[in-house]
């Protein structure tokens, strides 16, 4: 697997560097072929452009030497001297033109007005024939008698090379409103494309070698020769420059530098990355491997042993029956580590572990799935007894003392199992049935195996109703807060409130206290309702201005680090003093753990909160208790007062609870007043604070707000008010 992802991490480093070098080098040659790309195309138009300025410039020697009055009619009366000194001079002299020619209105030349320079590779005749003066008497018939009129950048072909002339009418400037052109003579420029010219005009683009090609088309983009009657003769033709090419090669060796340091770099990098890859890979290996082993023994943990059933292998058997689980919790370990300390208890589950796993069959595998619980898992193949003798192998090898430190400690171990005996079952269920399986023997006291029954879950099955309705009501906001008055025994005015959680569902109907509240601390959906009960209660009491407020505290929300930081939060958030509050707690959370609970129960205290024992006397009462945690109050449990007034036992029991509580600084609240006779009794014991059925049960908000509605506090109807006052 490791070799694997480093492979493919090695695989996509190299080829990053191969796509960023071929990247680079890819752009690099399509900019030079871009450049070069372009370059042609401004040639192509600087051409054109130089071979269109040729045509301009006879069109405008045509101009000059047409719109001439003095010409004109120098040759009407065919003056050849004048005109040979004025007109043919131009082209024998000063070479502006390679021909010059006179045709007369109906189209025919006179050789006392033909020029050509000297050298000439053709004679006048070969130039223009009689075709193609008759198309030049054409063009020029169409042309305007005025200025600037010439036509330009017409080819005609020659033995030669072809040549390039300009048209126009030798006019009489006075009256060129009065002829038409086609009366005209008719004064031919010519130049020959000949090649030294070309050379010289393509050298004013840059370019070496612009000549001319004989053909019947051109290509693409150059410019065409096309002569007189529409036939192309030629092209222009030269090798366009190749910028592109020069900077490829002046950023090539930079480049191909910068390329072979950005390879060096990247693959020591991806060598390095590979390393670090291999070496991370074998630390998750570690990691995950650490997460699913149990530090101490060696053994799979709860994470991996239920990731292992849940593995192909053993769902397979475990649908086909094939698997057997087996559950086991030490009874004693907490004796090892308060007797010789933790170190003695690590060693006992370090023996635990060894001695387990001598006894365990072939193909068994042990895990550590708590402090001191372990859990099998046996692929039986059939032999159905496998699992049983296993267990018992397991609890009689536990039976055996082990020696710790010097000292012999004997421990048993509760074992239940589950064997997969229907078809399709899952490996999770099978974990459930041996857990519930394991309960049932630590809660049976049982020193054999016990194997598990379906008739074990009837009460869990209820139980797992009850937590899942509840669930459902804490989501919909089912659960109601009522309130139950605290009242003044000597006037019967109501002082406080108690908070109190009452839950009517649509499935079960008014479900108990005592039934939902230890399916709350089981499943831990306490909390929630510890703080929707504070929550609620902080916004009602805005309305109760002067009254404390009393909220009962679960030990399993005691328990939780945060809580005194929570309850305080929520306090004081809604605008209100801890010390309106008075948190009541039962006895079991000083026996189960005094020291901690004395130290949460101070920080309580310090936050301003008050503290109530509960129930003071059904359990395992201790004035001790009372001397060494910060209580305010003392509430006595109802058993104490209803036998007020029967025997004088209880008058004087109860009397020195009360006396008690005054030596102590307690305030005294009796519980249960459900007669009008016990709180005329409770009266006389000096007894403070009264609660009970005889003044109200537990109502809704709106209720107290009823009973508050008087100018006075009064809890009570009338006539009990005036019987609490008797």
């Amino acid at each position: 697997m490791a070799r694997a992802i480093t492979g493919r991490i090695t695989a996509n480093l190299i080829a990053g560097i191969v796509i960023t070098v071929g990247t680079v080098l890819i752009t690099i040659s399509w900019m030079a072929h871009k450049h070069n790309e372009q370059a042609a195309i401004s040639t192509q138009t600087m051409v054109a452009g130089g071979v269109e300025a040729m045509g301009k410039r006879l069109a405008s020697l045509a101009n000059d030497y047409g719109w001439w009055e003095e010409a004109y009619d120098a040759y009407v009366r065919k003056d050849k001297t004048w005109i040979d000194a004025n007109v043919g001079t131009g082209i024998t002299d000063t070479n502006i033109a390679d021909m010059l020619v006179i045709a007369s209105p109906d189209g025919k030349l006179d050789p006392d007005n033909e020029w050509l320079i000297d050298g000439a590779p053709d004679a006048i005749e070969k130039i223009i024939t009689p075709g193609k003066l008759a198309a030049i008497k054409k063009i020029a018939d169409t042309l305007p008698v005025e200025n600037f009129a010439a036509k330009s950048v017409i080819y005609i072909d020659t033995p030669s090379v072809p040549m390039m002339i300009s048209i126009q009418h030798l006019s009489p400037v006075s009256k060129a409103g009065e002829v038409k052109s086609s009366d005209l003579p008719i004064i031919v420029f010519g130049q020959y494309l000949e090649s030294q010219r070309l050379i010289d005009l393509g050298k004013a683009f840059l370019i070496d070698d612009l000549h001319f090609v004989r053909a019947d088309s051109a290509p693409d983009g150059q410019p065409a020769v096309v002569n007189l009657v529409g036939k192309t003769t030629g092209y222009f033709a030269w090798t366009p420059p190749k910028p592109g090419d020069a900077l490829l090669r002046s950023v090539l060796l930079p480049i191909g530098v910068a390329l072979l340091l950005f390879c060096v770099v990247a693959a020591t990098t991806a060598f390095r990355a590979r390393r670090m890859a291999i070496a991370l890979t074998e630390s998750e290996k570690e990691a995950v491997t650490a997460a699913r082993t149990d530090s101490m023994t060696g053994l799979m943990n709860r994470t991996g042993f239920s990731e292992m059933l849940e593995s192909p292998h053993y769902e397979g058997a475990c649908g086909v029956g094939d698997l057997a689980v087996i559950y086991l919790d030490v009874n004693g370990f907490k004796l090892v580590n308060d007797s010789i300390g933790h170190h003695g208890g690590d060693e006992l589950v370090r023996l635990l572990a060894s001695r387990i796993g001598s006894v365990m069959p072939e193909g068994g595998t042990l895990a550590r799935i708590g402090g001191d619980e372990f859990a099998v898992a046996l692929l039986t193949n059939g032999h159905g007894t496998l699992a049983l003798e296993t267990a018992r192998r397991i609890a009689h090898s536990i039976d055996r003392p082990f020696t710790i430190s010097g000292f012999e400690f004997h421990v048993t171990a509760s074992v239940g199992y589950a064997i997969a005996n229907e078809i399709g079952m899952k490996s999770s269920e099978i974990i459930r049935r041996a857990d519930v399986a394991m309960y049932h023997a630590k809660n049976g006291a049982e020193r054999e195996p016990v194997a598990y029954q379906a008739t074990m879950e009837t009460g869990a099955l209820e139980k797992k109703q009850i937590e899942t309705g509840l669930r459902r009501a804490i989501e919909n906001g089912d659960l109601k807060v009522f309130y139950q008055p605290v009242v003044r025994a000597i006037d019967g005015e109501i002082v406080g409130l108690e908070a109190l959680m009452r839950w009517t569902s649509a499935e079960f109907g008014a479900v108990s206290p005592a039934v939902f509240i230890p399916v709350a601390e089981e499943t831990g959906l306490i909390h929630d309702i510890g703080r929707l009960v504070v929550t609620r209660a902080c916004i009602d009491l805005h309305r109760w201005p002067g009254l404390q407020m009393a909220i009962n505290v679960s030990p399993v929300q005691l328990r939780d680090p945060g809580f005194a930081d929570e309850i305080r939060q929520i306090v004081e958030s809604h605008g209100h003093s801890p010390s309106r509050f008075d948190l009541e707690l039962t006895e079991g959370i000083l026996v189960n753990n005094p020291m901690i609970a004395e130290r949460k129960l101070r920080k309580l205290k310090e936050f301003g909160f008050n503290l109530s024992l509960d129930d003071f006397g059904t359990g395992f009462s201790s004035i001790g208790y009372l001397r060494q945690f910060p209580f305010n109050t003392l509430k006595v449990d109802r058993s104490f007062v209803k036998e007020i007034g029967m025997n004088g036992e209880a008058n004087a029991l109860f009397q020195s609870l009360v006396s008690l509580g005054d030596a102590l600084g307690l305030s005294i609240i009796a519980e249960g007043i459900e007669t009008e006779d016990q709180l005329r009794l409770l009266r006389l014991t000096r007894c403070q604070q009264v609660q009970g059925f005889f003044f109200s049960r537990p109502v809704p908000a709106d209720d107290i707000d009823t009973m508050l509605a008087g100018k006075q506090r009064g809890a009570l109807p009338a006539d009990r008010r005036v019987a609490a006052r008797a």
